[in-house]
């Protein structure tokens, strides 16, 4: 928590409450990358308030970009409708947070990862992924978020291919990424969130009540959110809903999903070299079924299907 002293929290308050008074700070749950507390409140007038501090302390190399990017993205996001956290406070610059971050109000809810009924679940996600691509950015918008289709290609620059060398699959995956970027298709591209698994979706009384963690929000091809979200699916050993998802999405849009296959592969360089590593934070969430040893198992599936699909042209 060495971001988050007593004297530092106060400054926060100041600067995205004026007027209110820190109670206690607490962790936010399900946090698994970034540094995140709950900074807990009282209002002038004596009632709890709640604010949600999110510094990019994962990679402070870009995390100038990354906040920007999520901050921008929440605002885009509740313009059109999608449930969100209230973005309150962007610190591109760290001078009142510490390092760059943004501030937003707390937003009630708990992430699934081990549904009861997955088919209701994988369902209700794709149609949130839906309304999220429904949204198209314009010109302005686009200036504050990411490029997608050149940020789904970051692992093939500087030393991310040394540093995802050592997997049995990482060499398959980088020389079939290779061989078969220059054949998919351009599309228009729509508001993508590039981040969009269990872990950032909020449920409360059975709804959706956010989506969290923009900090790769960008524009580019709806399959780098389905591509990944089915990835996600197989590592955390509920491969089932990946079609299941997949179907629903298909069939509520009312055409299949273009590039699939390429994006799928493209995003399963994301967990290399050590896919097994994404497992605890499904653990966290509360799901004791997935094993390493299966989601190494469902990975390779994973892999040569979305090989298989992309050689075919889907």
């Amino acid at each position: 928590m060495q971001y988050f002293s007593v004297e530092r929290a106060r400054h926060i308050v100041e600067s995205a409450a004026p007027g209110h008074q820190l109670v206690s700070i607490s962790r936010a749950y399900g946090a698994f990358t970034n540094e995140v507390r709950t900074l807990n409140c009282r209002t002038p007038a004596g009632n709890a308030f709640r604010l949600v501090v999110k510094l990019l302390t994962d990679d402070l190399a870009d995390a100038t970009p990354r906040a920007t990017a999520d901050y921008h993205g929440l605002r885009i996001a509740r313009a059109h409708g999608i449930p969100a956290p209230e973005p309150i406070l962007l610190d591109e610059t760290g001078d009142v947070l510490g390092v760059p971050g943004m501030v937003t109000r707390f937003v009630e809810g708990r992430q699934i990862a081990g549904p009861d009924d997955t088919t209701a679940w994988a369902e209700a996600l794709a149609d949130q992924l839906l309304r999220i691509h429904d949204i198209s950015p314009d010109e302005s918008e686009r200036r504050n978020i990411y490029a997608g289709n050149e940020l789904g290609l970051y692992f093939l620059s500087g030393d991310y291919p040394a540093k995802m060398a050592g997997h049995p699959l990482s060499e398959t995956i980088y020389g079939a990424v290779e061989e078969l970027r220059s054949g998919i298709d351009e599309l228009s591209p729509v508001f993508i969130h590039m981040d969009y698994w269990p872990g950032n979706v909020l449920w409360l009384d059975g709804q959706v009540s956010a989506v969290l963690d923009w900090d790769a929000a960008g524009y580019g091809d709806p399959a780098l959110d389905v591509g990944y979200f089915r990835m996600n699916m197989y590592l955390r050993g509920i491969k089932e809903a990946a079609d299941i998802f997949l179907e629903r999405y298909e069939s509520e849009s009312g055409a299949a999903v273009r590039n699939l296959g390429f994006w799928e592969l493209a995003r399963a360089a994301g967990p290399l070299p050590e896919p097994g590593r994404w497992i605890f934070a499904s653990r966290e969430m509360g799901d004791a079924s997935s094993t390493v040893d299966r989601a190494d198992t469902d990975y390779y599936e994973f892999v040569h299907d979305a090989i298989r699909r992309a050689r075919a042209g889907r």
